[in-house]
């Protein structure tokens, strides 16, 4: 034995459990009290949401996929979105063990940064320790460069971590590595912050558990996949509330524009005009801070709100904009009555695309203007992928992997209903010649259809 690992093993399990502590984790099964919700904090609203799901979803999702302990190792380097939104860290080894009762239990253990000397480390750090949700609370480590030493941080990495193992004895351990349900081709955004540990810290993680448990190590992506897309009552109420809040804030922006004068970056809008502009899909240019003019669409997609900026002389939208809003909710109804639960994803997408045939609308698999269909039929581009912690299965569209296809609609299942819609101009001689808009709104699925955060819109409203 090497005298680095001589003193290792001296205080192995000191260093890794810490002074831990017991948190009884507080039960909340219950659906929540809309008036009692109302006056929580939003930190306080984000931990009832937490211990809610490791009471409802952790169960479901680890039982589902066979898994007796799921490890979550934070990366260093990059800061871990699922850490931080779901388990409330960015550092750490949280740990799940299912122990045969009626609930998991949940640990934090490792080297989590707490406070520090120079600014570094984790300035929420005691969130895990406040929060009620967790059972082994291991202190978290004061972020100072030590004294020279012969030891770095691999040597504390995972260190006691073997015998707490040992004592559970887990069959199938999930560790956070992807393995199959990486996200398509050219995707850039989150970086590597939802790929999992470090190849570093998978063999450090495999020396300190030894042969026996190492060989039990499995991906715990689909652990991840179905904890994730599954929300709770309290998850669902908080959505609304936030979409309530940011419809206010987009009637606020309209009711301030003044065309001719009010840039699009003031206003904080996207702004459809007809096509071959130059702008994408979303109404996006590189004039995105041009001024706002009469005959424009200007829209909140996200909030459901769309005006219509008037020209001199006009009272209402000229004809093929109400014939363009027409289709838009046309497409909208479609679609409501035809996303429920229990369905895959790809299911659903044949429905849909069968459903607006036959009320004259073209399902358009690119997300741009196709000129060599029907030039007498509307288009449209469907990609209505999950949201929230970056999560898109289940996917029903056209673009992404297969597998966010495959995935089954839950209860509750949070997605955007976005769709780009194309219509051409028949009143022009060129074919390329047409109007679009882009619907982008937050709701969920039940066994009745789809429900919406807040009301989607109906109307277009007018601006003088």
């Amino acid at each position: 034995m090497s005298k680095r690992k001589g003193f290792i093993c001296i205080f192995s399990l000191a260093l890794f459990l810490g002074l831990s502590i017991a948190a009884t984790a507080q039960s909340v099964s219950k659906d929540p009290n809309p008036q009692e919700l109302e006056k929580l904090s939003i930190e306080e609203w984000n931990n009832q949401i937490r211990r809610e799901k490791f009471d409802l979803v952790l169960p479901l999702s680890m039982r589902k996929n066979n898994v007796d302990m799921w490890i979550h190792v934070m990366r260093i380097a990059i800061p871990d979105a699922f850490g931080a939104e779901e388990l409330g860290s960015t550092s750490g080894v949280f740990v799940f063990t299912d122990r045969d009762g009626d609930r998991i239990e949940r640990a934090v253990l490792g080297r989590r940064w707490g406070e520090t000397h120079r600014g570094w480390g984790e300035r929420d750090y005691k969130l895990v320790e406040e929060c009620g949700a967790y059972d082994i609370i291991s202190d978290a480590i004061r972020v100072q460069e030590p004294l020279a030493s012969p030891m770095i941080e691999y040597d504390f990495r995972f260190k006691g971590l073997r015998e707490f193992v040992e004592a559970r004895d887990p069959k199938r351990i999930a560790v956070n590595f992807m393995l199959h349900l990486g996200m398509w081709e050219t995707y850039t955004d989150f970086g590597g912050a939802k790929d999992g540990l470090s190849h570093t810290d998978y063999l450090l993680l495999a020396e300190e558990l030894g042969e026996k448990y190492a060989s039990r190590l499995v991906s715990s992506e689909y652990v991840m996949m179905d904890y994730i897309i599954r929300k709770v009552p309290s998850e669902i109420k908080l959505l609304k509330k936030i979409s309530i809040d940011r419809v206010e804030r987009v009637k606020k922006a309209f009711a301030a524009i003044v065309p001719g004068v009010t840039k699009r970056r003031e206003a904080g809008v996207t702004v459809f005009r007809r096509g071959k502009t130059g702008e994408s899909q979303r109404g996006r240019s590189r004039g995105f801070n041009d001024v706002i003019q009469g005959g424009d669409i200007v829209a909140a997609p996200s909030q459901g709100m769309y005006g219509y900026v008037l020209r001199e002389g006009e009272t209402e939208p000229p004809p093929e904009i109400k014939k363009l809003w027409s289709e838009g909710m046309k497409i909208r109804k479609v679609l409501d009555e035809n996303i429920k639960v229990g369905r895959t994803a790809a299911e659903t997408f044949e429905i849909i695309k069968r459903k607006l045939d036959e009320v004259g609308i073209i399902v358009n698999r690119a997300q741009r203007f196709d000129k060599d269909l029907d030039p007498e039929k509307t288009q449209v581009s469907i990609d209505l992928h999950g949201l929230g912690k970056g999560s898109y299965p289940p996917r029903i569209g056209s673009l992404g992997p297969d597998y966010q296809h495959e995935m089954t609609l839950q209860m509750y299942h949070h997605f955007a209903v976005e769709f780009f819609m194309y219509m051409p101009l028949t009143s022009t001689k060129d074919k390329e010649d047409y109007l679009r808009l882009w619907f982008h709104d937050g709701a969920h699925a039940t066994e009745n259809g789809v429900r919406y955060l807040t009301p989607p819109p109906s109307e277009i409203h007018l601006i003088k």
